[in-house]
C-alpha cells in the first residue's frame, strides 16, 4: 500500500475537504517540497484551479510555484474560495535550540516554534486553514530512533491516520460522527462542575464557562463549510471558568516545555490560580514560565482523550500540535481556544472577552498531560445529579 498517496488523498478530501472551484495555497519547507508538488497536482485536478506552493526556508517565504490541472481544462471563473494548508516543519525544526532562558520567553518566534505562543482569539476563520504533519527521515528518527525511516513512521501512523482503512475518507466521516455524538451528550449534561481524579493524586474541580460549549476538532465557517485544522481529531474540549478551578493536579507522565523535560509536576490551584508548583525535574524552567505571564497561572482549556490512545503508544512528544493535543487528556495553562464560544464578533478585544465570559486570556498556552488509565471524571449537573462521564480513562457516554 502506498501510504503517502493515501495520506495526500486524506488531506485533500477529508482534512481541507477541497471542493471544485476552490483555490488552494500550500506553505511548505524545502524538505517536503516533493510531497507538496504531488499534493498540488492532485488538488488541481479536483479544484480545476491553479494551486500555489510557497516555499518557506527558515521561516522566510521564498519561491512561489504554480501547479495547474492537466487532465481537465481549468475553470474560466474566478475561485469561489481560498483554502490554506501548511505542511508542518518537523523536518527542519531545530530540536536542540537553547531554550528556557529569559530571552526565549520574550521571543515570539521561538515561543511559536516550541508551540506555546497563544494565537489570536478573536480572528474568526474566513477560509479553511489547516496544518498537516508529513513523515520524513528526521522526524522518524526523532520519534522512533536513529535507524528509523520514513516508511517506518508511516507504518506506525497508519491506524492513527486511517491510512489502512478500506475507504479512508469514509472512515474519517464515521469518526467525526462518533466525536459529534460524544460532544452532543456532553453538552446535554449542562454540568455545574467536573471532578477529576486519578490514582496518582489528582483531585481537581473545574467549572465550565457558561457560554462555553464542548467542541471537537472539526471547524465550520459561517457558510457551513467544514474542515479539519489538524489530524487526528480524538479530543473533545471546553473552556474552564478562570476563578473556579481548585484542588491538586498531578502529572502522571513527563512533558516537554521549551526544550526541557518536566517530570513529576504537581500543581495546587486555589480560586482558579496556581498557588504552588512542585516538580522532580525541570522545576526551575517551569517556575520561570509561570512567572512570565499572569494568565498562564490559570486554566484555559480542558481536553479529554480516551486512554490509552494509539498516539501514546508511539511517542511521549511529537513536536506537532495536532498529534500532541490528541495523544492524551490534558489541561492548557494560559489561553484556550475561543472557538468554544458563540458570537465572537460581539467582543472588541480579548480583555472584554475575558471579562464578559469568564474564560482565560494569556500570551501563552502550555498543554499539561493529565490522562492515564486511572483518570475518572464526574459531572455534577444543574439538577444536582452526578454523572460519570469517564472512568479509568474510558468514556462512558
Amino acid at each position: 500500500m502506498n501510504y503517502e498517496e493515501t495520506y495526500r488523498n486524506i488531506i485533500i478530501r477529508a482534512m481541507v475537504n477541497l471542493q471544485e472551484g476552490e483555490s488552494l495555497s500550500i506553505n511548505t519547507n524545502p524538505a517536503h517540497l516533493d510531497f507538496a508538488r504531488d499534493l498540488a497536482q492532485e488538488a488541481a485536478e479536483l479544484t480545476l484551479q491553479p494551486v500555489h506552493i510557497v516555499v518557506i526556508n527558515q521561516g522566510i517565504p521564498g519561491d512561489v510555484l504554480t501547479t495547474k490541472p492537466i487532465l481537465q481544462d481549468q475553470l474560466a471563473s474566478e475561485p469561489i474560495r481560498s483554502v490554506l494548508l501548511r505542511i508542518d516543519d518537523t523536518e527542519e525544526r531545530n530540536w536542540q535550540l537553547p531554550a528556557g532562558d529569559r530571552e526565549t520567553l520574550q521571543n515570539a518566534a521561538q515561543l511559536q516554534q516550541f508551540g506555546i505562543l497563544a494565537p489570536p482569539q478573536l480572528d474568526k476563520p474566513i477560509a479553511p486553514w489547516a496544518v498537516a504533519a508529513v513523515p520524513g527521515p528526521i522526524w522518524a528518527q526523532q520519534l522512533l530512533g536513529k535507524d528509523a525511516t520514513t516508511a517506518d513512521l508511516y507504518k506506525q501512523l497508519m491506524h492513527v491516520l486511517k491510512l489502512d482503512a478500506s475507504d479512508p475518507i469514509q472512515a474519517w466521516k464515521e469518526h467525526v460522527s462518533l466525536i459529534d455524538a460524544r460532544i452532543a451528550q456532553l453538552n446535554r449534561l449542562d454540568s455545574d462542575y467536573l471532578d477529576l481524579t486519578t490514582a496518582h493524586g489528582t483531585a481537581l474541580r473545574v467549572s465550565s464557562v457558561p457560554e462555553s460549549r464542548w467542541r471537537g476538532s472539526v471547524k465550520k465557517l459561517a457558510s457551513g463549510r467544514a474542515f479539519m485544522p489538524h489530524l487526528p481529531l480524538d479530543r473533545v474540549s471546553m473552556l474552564p471558568e478562570r476563578y473556579i478551578t481548585s484542588g491538586v493536579l498531578v502529572c502522571a507522565e513527563p512533558f516537554s516545555l521549551l526544550g526541557h523535560t518536566i517530570r513529576g509536576a504537581t500543581f495546587t490551584f486555589v480560586q482558579g490560580a496556581i498557588a504552588a508548583v512542585e516538580a522532580d525535574e525541570g522545576k526551575e524552567i517551569l517556575t520561570s514560565v509561570l512567572q512570565s505571564d499572569a494568565g498562564v497561572l490559570r486554566l484555559g482549556e480542558l481536553s479529554l482523550v480516551e486512554a490509552p490512545s494509539e498516539l501514546s503508544a508511539i511517542a511521549d512528544h511529537f513536536g506537532y500540535s495536532g498529534f500532541d493535543e490528541n495523544r492524551t487528556s490534558s489541561v492548557t495553562l494560559g489561553m484556550g481556544e475561543a472557538m468554544h464560544l458563540e458570537a465572537l464578533d460581539t467582543y472588541t478585544d480579548e480583555a472584554q472577552l475575558q471579562e464578559e465570559t469568564g474564560c482565560n486570556v494569556s500570551n501563552l498556552r502550555i498543554r499539561i498531560p493529565i490522562g492515564d488509565p486511572t483518570l475518572s471524571i464526574t459531572a455534577c449537573t444543574s439538577t444536582g445529579d452526578s454523572v460519570t462521564i469517564m472512568k479509568n480513562g474510558t468514556f462512558l457516554l
